[in-house]
């Protein structure tokens, strides 16, 4: 692995167009008042290094933004508990309950799932001074933009099927058994009806029978699980409603897993599907990927439930292990990375591999050893 005063830059076109990652924003944030920085992560568990950084980079983003543009910003972390938590096999079929759902039960608890995201949040914040906001799914899905938003592609199911679902047709807007909580991961029984105002969502639960879930526009009831590519047009959707509501300059911040051909064949056709005007888009930028040693997406269940590359320091897959060996110090080498990423395109739109971060993360703590030391 190249040396850390020895780096690396990947070859890519936009590095080249821009000199500054703020460039990116200077069109859509002339005579606005505001940056609104929106990013969502799914409550599936303590974050690993990957969900991390991407988090430290999103506040590094917004700082460096705020800064260059004269503007004040907020950040928008969208909390999504109803990342799938339990899977129930019945005669084939999956069905799931989400995390939402686990901790109305009792089974789990809010503090448990949320703690180690508040943490880094909080610290994140500190660091940039940008304020943040959490936004449960609970609260975004009902949002009567969202909700607008699920009616068109309800209405025009034949036009969204190929951008949602290419492979099979079958647009996931899953509604849940009132009963049981139980939802179809496949939604083969699922039939959407948009009526005036009202979307109708028709399932069937294993244990219960038939049902409808009826869902209005007005945001006044109801409640449906949007899989990923429905929520994330509706985002776009939203991101593109706050323009206004907010007079901002709206910018969604992802992980770069959600750029490239994702944007390209899902997001960009729905906006122009949905008959957004171009400049009224919210500007997408994409931190760097932390890839495992495969050069895949540094991914937590690959490593967690698979046991693939055991040699892998379990630091990486848990916030509170990185916390306990290295203190919250290392948050702030972390950050002295990313403020880098922030600033300059040729380091922001590009992967790093879990070794990079290792050695960042190693060359610190001499550091901080001597900051023991001397204290």
């Amino acid at each position: 692995m190249p040396a850390l005063t020895d780096p690396i830059f990947a070859p890519v076109g936009i590095a080249h167009l821009t000199s500054d990652n703020v460039d990116l924003l200077r069109a859509a944030a002339a005579g606005r008042r505001r940056l609104r920085v929106t990013t969502a992560a799914q409550l599936n568990g303590n974050p690993h290094i990957g969900t991390v950084v991407t988090i430290l980079t999103v506040f590094a983003l917004a700082r460096h933004a705020a800064d260059r543009l004269d503007l004040p910003a907020t950040v928008i972390f969208d909390a999504l508990e109803n990342a799938p938590a339990e899977r129930v096999d019945r005669d084939g079929e999956i069905y799931t309950r989400t995390v939402g759902d686990l901790i109305e039960s009792g089974h789990t608890s809010h503090a448990e799932r949320f703690r180690g995201f508040e943490q880094v949040l909080t610290w994140a914040s500190q660091a940039a001074g940008i304020r943040y906001e959490v936004r449960p799914y609970t609260v975004y899905q009902a949002l009567c933009p969202v909700r607008e938003c699920l009616h068109h592609i309800g209405a025009r199911l034949e036009e969204f099927r190929p951008i949602v679902a290419p492979a099979d047709g079958v647009v996931r807007i899953r509604p849940r058994c009132p009963q049981c909580r139980l939802m179809e991961k496949s939604a083969s029984s699922l039939r959407i009806s948009a009526g005036p105002g009202v979307v109708h969502l028709d399932s069937r639960c294993p244990d219960h029978g038939p049902y409808r879930a009826s869902i209005p526009v007005d945001g006044s009831d109801g409640w449906y699980d949007a899989n990923t590519p429905v929520r994330s047009i509706q985002k776009g959707y939203l991101l593109a409603y706050e323009r206004d509501q907010y007079d901002a300059c709206s910018v969604s911040v992802d992980g770069a897993d959600w750029g490239g051909a994702w944007h390209a064949h899902v997001l960009a056709p729905a906006l122009a599907t949905l008959g957004i005007p171009v400049p009224d888009w919210p500007i997408s930028v994409f931190t760097p990927l932390i890839v495992d040693r495969s050069g895949g997406k540094l991914s937590k269940t690959l490593y967690v439930r698979h046991g693939a590359y055991a040699d892998l320091p379990d630091l990486f897959l848990d916030l509170n292990t990185l916390i306990r060996r290295h203190g919250t110090d290392i948050l702030t080498t972390l950050w002295d990375e990313v403020c880098r990423w922030a600033a300059e395109p040729r380091r922001l739109h590009r992967h790093y591999s879990v070794d990079h971060l290792a050695e960042i993360i190693h060359s610190a703590q001499p550091a901080r050893a001597a900051r023991l030391r001397s204290a």
